[in-house]
């Protein structure tokens, strides 16, 4: 489901989605996607069809903006080389993920599953990078700032593409 705070014309814009970008609050997401060009979350964690993922933080959308390569809806560590369902490239993929992986960040991964969503490295060809972050000047009614979003929040690539200065150009 579209986030409500969406215009019909936005929506509409953002129906097909080979223009549609996941924003997602990135408290820590942004550092990990830095290191290990994957985003690491709950598993079966729901997202739209998109085919790049921003990060939220700091009252801004970083500049990177990576293609989404593929994902693993819910793995364990212990699980890459005994699961049969997983391709030649997502387990290697998995094996990279996991030799880059700080220990205490493996060590956790070994305890549960994450969904796993790998993505072009910061400095790919293949990864948008924009002119500048992207900072948050939305405010309520009141005109208190809100964030740009809490957990999730789809925009469009074409409005991304422009080099927005401010998330009010994305809404």
């Amino acid at each position: 489901m579209l986030n409500s705070q969406f215009s019909a014309e936005e929506q509409n814009e953002i129906r097909n989605a080979s223009d549609r970008v996941v924003v997602v609050a990135a408290r820590f997401a942004l550092d990990e996607y830095l290191k290990y060009s994957a985003y690491i979350c709950q598993p079966d964690r729901a997202f739209r069809d998109c085919v790049r993922m921003a990060f939220y933080t700091k009252n801004k959308i970083d500049r990177h903006i990576p293609k989404i390569l593929g994902q693993i809806e819910a793995i364990s560590r212990d699980e890459i080389e005994t699961r049969t369902d997983l391709s030649d490239s997502d387990r290697e993929r998995l094996r990279t993920l996991l030799n880059k992986m700080e220990s205490a960040r493996s060590e956790d991964w070994s305890k549960r599953q994450y969904k796993i969503v790998f993505l072009t490295p910061p400095d790919s060809p293949d990864t948008l990078v924009l002119p500048a972050d992207v900072a948050n000047n939305l405010t309520s009614a009141s005109g208190r700032g809100t964030a740009f979003t809490q957990g999730q929040r789809y925009v469009s690539l074409s409005r991304l593409e422009k080099g927005p200065k401010t998330t009010s150009e994305l809404v």
